[in-house]
């Protein structure tokens, strides 16, 4: 049923929202000196920068609409034979705009004109949601650290940054609230097409200032050509090429020897960084063909010495805890411990017999930095040499005045090798590094099926491929340690007041994500009645394969003796956790998702608008392509039910495979998800300056790719070990009971 429905949608190309494809429209009447209407009059919107023009006929009541206008500077023109005709100039159209302009003509010839030169007045008086425009000078001149334009999002007013991508997904992802809504519950639309990354529901990189025209950001009760999300909707535009060759080359420059050095860091701050590139647009063929190109590099190098942690001494390898147990360093005031200490366990009087050190503690300690520092303590800092960039290119063209097409791509990527592989420091080895690529392509065809009907069509292809990678050392088994490892040269080592090797979520591990995106509207004007309606369907696919915990990660606490080096030199991990190891993390899956939706937009009076419509979203839950999905059902289990697949698995478990189970998700369809959406907008004084606006909505959320990222690690596909302490450092499983 899911591949009849993305193939209906294919075929019959009727789709996402008119004005969600980041376009505006015109609107208004035309009457005579006398206020009556004037039918039959031509009504032309010409953008001065492309050449492209759209005409209208204004009908009995004088009323006329100019539907999915390309955004810039416009020129409104109106001729009737009998009335001068009337030209305005400085009009220009924003994303989603749809300003009323009413027009009084006066008698005389049509060779006469009657000329305007000032700019509308744009107080939305007809839509429904709550929006605001951050245009192409806000976006260039506001200052942005690194130039993230999704920083801007907080301008349009009641957004609340909650936080960015994790390392699993592309950098530059923001999680933001908008108007008290979900932070995962913002759509983003780049050029009308679909601009989320489904992996964790943020936004995919947009286009550097440079090469951004603007972009909106809309929320309350969104009408129902809007859908997937339901916080917000974020619509960007790119920036396209005119009849003029324009453009523009830049660099910006941050340099720590401009900073003052911190009161706390041994030196200045290292930190060179130069974002450089620059665009150009030009007419391939005048009034017809055009090209926009833009690149954006980005070059990090930081040597930073502003982290501190403590590594194990000379005195402390050969057992010996007085200095560092006394409380206070013998070289300077520097604090070893608030208080002075009295270790536990094989300590006495401080000191360990060199017969009870751990060979596997002094094997690893072999290969820390040293310190002159009685309590360990050295200065240390994760080398940084980032490369970015960015690449823009779309081309416009306009078949005929029926049909205008563009096709956009852009790339983004991100370079950083581990730190360990740069500096040879081993406490470098808690951060990765990243070789991270993002790209977009975007097809839009808008054609002019009649004066009064327009057919919007997109398609989308979006792929992000992350690496998260890390420089080998040494595993736990290659300094002793009897255990195994999934990965031949890393370890994980934390230790509670002292250092720490590897980071669990820096090591080795890709993600890819591919989504695929068709949608097409159509709209109709129909006497006081713009009618909209269409379907979208979109897919996505994930492959992550990662090693969290996979080489075994260790952790030592100082419940055994009182500190953590001491723990370690000795060989003794408490705490209930001590060590944990799980297989590999893998998860494959897709999901599918379809919506359509009818809307009408009547204009009751000239000064009411009521906007009604539904959405339909059925629920298709995500599939797990590897069947590596689970259930627990109550009923089984009291029934004492086990599963045909895996019989050894517990009573009430079931799995892909076993009967009754849904599929490879776990989770059943739901076709029954209708979301109808009404609201009103009134302009009380009818002279287009004042706006009251009443809405109501019902919408539905879909949960990101990461919805089962660990299922694979549960039994019976792999499992995570839990030893509790305590337990030995070089044997973790000689004094744990029951493994």
């Amino acid at each position: 049923m899911v591949r009849f429905v993305a193939a209906l949608s294919l075929l019959i190309g009727i789709s996402a929202p008119a004005w969600a494809q980041a376009t505006a429209q015109i609107q208004g009447t035309v009457k005579d000196a006398s206020g009556l209407a004037v039918p039959g009059a031509t009504v032309t919107a010409k953008q001065t920068e492309t050449g492209f023009t759209r005409a209208a006929t204004s009908g009995a009541d004088g009323g006329y609409v100019l539907t999915n206008l390309a955004l810039g500077p416009y020129s409104l023109e109106i001729s009737k034979e009998g009335f001068s005709r009337y030209v305005q100039t400085g009009l220009t159209l924003s994303v989603n705009d749809s300003p009323t302009i009413d027009i009084a003509l006066k008698v005389g010839s049509v060779s006469e004109q009657v000329q305007v030169e000032a700019n509308a007045g744009l107080v939305e008086t007809q839509s429904t949601n709550v929006g605001q425009v951050i245009e192409n000078q806000r976006i260039l001149e506001l200052p942005l650290n690194g130039r993230q334009v999704t920083d801007l999002i907080q301008l349009a007013g009641a957004a609340v940054p909650q936080g960015g991508s994790s390392s699993r997904s592309m950098q530059g992802g923001q999680a933001i609230s908008v108007a008290g809504g979900q932070s995962f519950g913002v759509s983003y639309l780049l050029d009308g097409a679909l601009h989320t990354n489904p992996f964790d529901n943020l936004n995919l990189p947009l286009p550097f200032p440079d090469a951004l025209q603007e972009f909106k950001v809309e929320t309350s009760a969104l009408t129902a050509q809007n859908g997937m999300h339901s916080g917000a909707a974020v619509n960007a535009v790119t920036k396209s090429g005119t009849n003029n060759i324009h453009g523009d080359a830049f660099e910006f420059l941050r340099n720590g020897v401009f900073n003052a050095r911190n009161f706390f860091a041994a030196k200045r701050d290292s930190l060179k960084r130069n974002q450089f590139g620059g665009t150009i647009g030009a007419p391939i063929k005048k009034d017809k063909l055009f090209f926009f190109g833009g690149y954006q590099g980005t070059v990090t190098r930081s040597d930073p010495a502003d982290s501190v942690s403590f590594v194990p001494t000379a005195a402390m390898l050969a057992g010996d805890f007085t200095a560092f147990a006394s409380g206070r360093s013998v070289s300077g005031p520097s604090a070893c411990n608030a208080t002075p200490l009295t270790l536990r366990g094989p300590f006495v009087g401080n000191k360990i017999a060199p017969t009870l050190i751990d060979k596997s503690a002094l094997a690893i300690a072999s290969k820390l930095p040293t310190t002159t520092d009685p309590c360990g303590r050295i200065l240390f800092g994760a080398v940084t040499q980032a490369n970015e960039y960015q690449l823009v290119n779309k081309v416009d063209y306009q078949v005929s005045a029926k049909q205008s097409i563009f096709g956009r791509y852009m790339a983004t990527t991100y370079f950083q090798p581990p730190p360990y592989q740069v500096q040879q420091n081993l406490l470098n080895t808690f951060q990765g590094g990243r070789d991270n690529l993002a790209q977009s392509f975007a097809f839009g065809d808008t054609y002019l099926v009649t004066p009064t009907i327009v057919n919007s069509f997109r398609a989308t292809l979006n792929r992000t491929a992350i690496h998260r990678t890390n420089a080998d050392y040494f595993s736990a088994p290659d300094v002793g340690i009897k255990t195994f490892s999934y990965m031949p040269k890393y370890m994980l080592l934390t230790i509670t007041g002292g250092f720490t090797i590897g980071g669990g979520t820096e090591n080795e591990a890709t993600f890819r994500t591919t989504s695929y995106q068709v949608s097409d509207d159509i709209s109709m004007i129909k006497g006081k009645h713009q009618i909209a309606f269409g379907v979208t369907s979109s897919q996505w696919r994930s492959a992550g394969y990662a090693n969290v915990r996979s080489p075994g990660q260790f952790t030592i606490d100082g419940s055994v003796t009182g500190a953590g080096l001491a723990d370690f030199v000795a060989g003794q991990m408490g705490g209930a956790n001590p060590y944990l190891q799980s297989a590999p993390n893998t998860l494959i899956a897709r999901d599918w998702y379809f919506g359509a939706y009818a809307q009408d937009t009547w204009k009751v009076t000239p000064r009411l608008t009521v906007n009604a419509g539904v959405r339909w979203e059925p629920w298709f839950p995500q599939q797990l392509t590897n069947n590596a999905i689970y259930n627990f059902d109550f009923g089984r289990f009291n029934s004492g039910q086990r599963s045909t697949v895996f019989k050894n698995a517990p009573l009430g478990f079931y799995f892909p495979g076993d009967p009754g189970f849904p599929s490879q998700s776990g989770m059943n369809k739901k076709w029954g998800d209708l979301g109808p959406r009404i609201g009103l907008a009134w302009d009380p004084f009818g002279d287009g300056k004042t706006s009251i606006r009443a809405s109501y909505g019902l919408a539905y959320d879909f949960v990101n790719g990461q919805f089962f990222i660990n299922t694979a690690n549960a039994p019976p596909w792999g499992s995570e070990t839990r030893i509790p302490g305590p337990i030995s450092l070089s044997n973790p499983f000689s004094n744990s009971a029951g493994i």
